[in-house]
């Protein structure tokens, strides 16, 4: 094997082929566009390219991609991609394949299978010319996902706080959920006594967040946080042609084709931009994205598609009330200010409804989560990991966790994940050595000898029988309702609080439920004119990102009916 002389700080690119062409033209344009910042590594075959990656590891250096048209076992154990993720975790990992060979049956069977075995990330074009920009973009991708990953980019916040505390896993979700890239330090470790005495602050238990400028943020809301990194918590005095409540995939299409069709627009968010799919580390089925997307880059990508359109956020602003009127809407949003528009698309979603489970409740926030927190992933690592679910997010969060956790398993009541998860989930699941728990439901936890979870207890559904079960975490995604007890009384809603819609309103409430014309609601509209509902808060909607997305789209043409020829002027 040969290497590029590079300071060992630098992560690894491993280039691995037994033919001496492939080899070259791989490592050559790496070389020319990678080298000041990569060690580039070259290893003629599988067996040298595992020596290599023990050797990295032993040495402490990092492994960022490994390319290789070799996929076969190294001395009756797993391929050499196997070997990268079992020393580095975070390593992405493609299957180096020649131009047009997709047409090939086997090379298409080897993509495929490798894929489902969650052995490789993608695939990636041998070079033929020079540049090949088709190449430097796939490997650029490649090291943009492992930086983000691993955390490589450059970090302006460090939050300061006990990991025990519910409040420090926020404020670090709510900063990588907005794109931040964040340190976290331990109040007691040196780097932050040195920290805070350079700022001449003092710990008082609490935890505190150190911005890009320099200044010290004592345990901040949600909103200071969200000012601090430069986002606006402001509302307009005027009157909107549409408020969007809630900034997941359906509230972001609907500000995206809204605010592309000249309506002004207002997003209201109380949390994250992107909502339960926000949290989500990798969505395969989505449309255009061959490789998958993080469900917080799609988030991102489409807040500044909906931002360059020319629609307004207000981060961190919980809508807590609202009330008809005779020009449109007035929305209450905490702190006492008001929010007025023509039109109103519900867009909130859901949330996971807390377990009954009283063991459970002293470690929410700590090692109890609810929902897919990928930001909690990493520190997951040697630890034993409980996913409560069946649903796509718990699959997407169980695989993500199974690259750090010592074990993770999936716990759910039905007999199996057939009627609520993707095919391919399962599949990978399965091949990422995920377990499977099924017929039981949590029903008590606790910590024998710490402050942190240690076990949870299962009980049967079927027998009743209850079992003790090692867990250091606990990820529940199950129990999803909506939360919409702040609408006003002429909204029509089921007995579980999504809101009725379209024909649904006449069929379930009577004539005298709609308070417009003859024509009855459109698709996606309430009881009452105006008032518009898509994605998980509608009753009927389909769970899944690229349905809340179209029904975000789509129901921008009803709010131009319902706000006639004078809309954006």
């Amino acid at each position: 094997m040969a290497a590029r002389p590079q300071a060992d700080r630098h992560p690894a690119i491993l280039v691995v082929s037994a033919d001496e062409q492939v080899r070259a033209a791989l490592a050559e344009p790496l070389s020319r566009r990678y080298a000041q910042d990569y060690r580039i590594l070259i290893a003629e075959g599988p067996a040298l390219a595992v020596a290599a990656i023990d050797g990295l590891h032993a040495s402490g250096g990092d492994l960022a991609l490994i390319l290789s048209d070799d996929a076969t076992a190294v001395d009756g154990e797993g391929s050499v991609f196997a070997a990268a993720r079992g020393r580095f975790p975070d390593v992405r990992r493609g299957l180096v394949i020649e131009w047009g060979s997709w047409a090939n049956r086997s090379t298409a069977d080897a993509v495929l299978e490798l894929m489902s075995h969650v052995q490789i990330d993608y695939y990636v074009v041998r070079p033929v010319h020079s540049p090949d920009e088709s190449f430097h973009r796939a490997v650029t991708d490649f090291l943009r996902e492992w930086e983000a990953s691993v955390g490589k980019r450059h970090r302006g916040f460090t939050v300061i706080g006990d990991d025990a505390q519910p409040r420090t896993h926020e404020l670090q979700t709510l900063l990588a959920r907005g794109g931040v890239p964040t340190d976290h330090l331990d109040p007691s470790s040196p780097d932050a006594t040195d920290l805070l005495a350079e700022s001449g602050v003092d710990y008082q238990g609490v935890p505190l967040v150190r911005t890009a400028d320099g200044g010290v943020l004592v345990d901040p809301d949600d909103s200071a946080l969200a000012r601090a990194y430069g986002l606006d918590t402001s509302l307009p005095s005027g009157t909107l042609d549409l408020a969007v409540v809630g900034a997941g995939p359906a509230g972001l299409a609907a500000a995206v084709y809204a605010a592309s069709e000249g309506l002004e627009t207002l997003v209201l968010e109380g949390e994250s931009i992107g909502g339960q799919a926000g949290s989500s580390s990798l969505i395969r089925n989505y449309l255009g994205f061959s490789r998958g997307v993080s469900g917080a880059e799609l988030a991102q990508r489409a807040y500044q598609q909906a931002w360059v359109f020319g629609a307004r956020f207000a981060h961190t602003r919980r809508v807590s009330g609202m009330r008809v009127t005779d020009a449109g809407f007035e929305l209450d949003v905490a702190g006492g200010e008001v929010v007025r528009a023509r039109a109103v698309v519900l867009a909130s979603g859901v949330s996971y409804r807390r377990l009954a489970a009283k063991g459970l409740r002293p470690f929410v926030g700590a090692s109890v989560f609810y929902g897919a927190s990928s930001v909690e992933a990493r520190a997951q690592a040697g630890r034993d990991v409980l996913v409560v679910g069946g649903g796509n997010s718990a699959g997407q969060a169980a695989l993500h966790l199974a690259r750090y956790a010592r074990s993770v398993s999936l716990v759910v009541r039905g007999p199996s994940l057939a009627a609520s998860m993707s095919r391919y989930l399962i599949d990978q699941l399965d091949a990422a050595g995920v377990g499977l728990i099924t017929g039981a439901r949590v029903v008590d936890a606790g910590a024998r000898d710490a402050d942190r979870l240690d076990h949870v207890v299962l009980e049967r559904t079927e027998t009743g029988e209850r079992t003790e079960v090692r867990a250091d975490a606990v990820f529940i995604t199950i129990g999803a309702r909506p939360h919409t007890e702040w609408l006003a009384p002429e909204v029509l809603r089921d007995q579980w609080g999504s809101v009725i819609t379209g024909p649904d309103v006449l069929a379930e409430g009577g004539r005298s439920a709609w308070l417009g014309g003859d024509d009855g609601p459109s698709q996606f509209e309430s009881s009452v004119p105006g008032f518009f509902a898509v994605g998980d808060v509608r009753r009927g909607s389909v769970k899944r990102v690229a349905s809340a997305v179209g029904e975000g789209s789509v129901v921008i043409s009803a709010v131009h009916v319902h706000l006639g020829p004078h809309a954006g002027g």
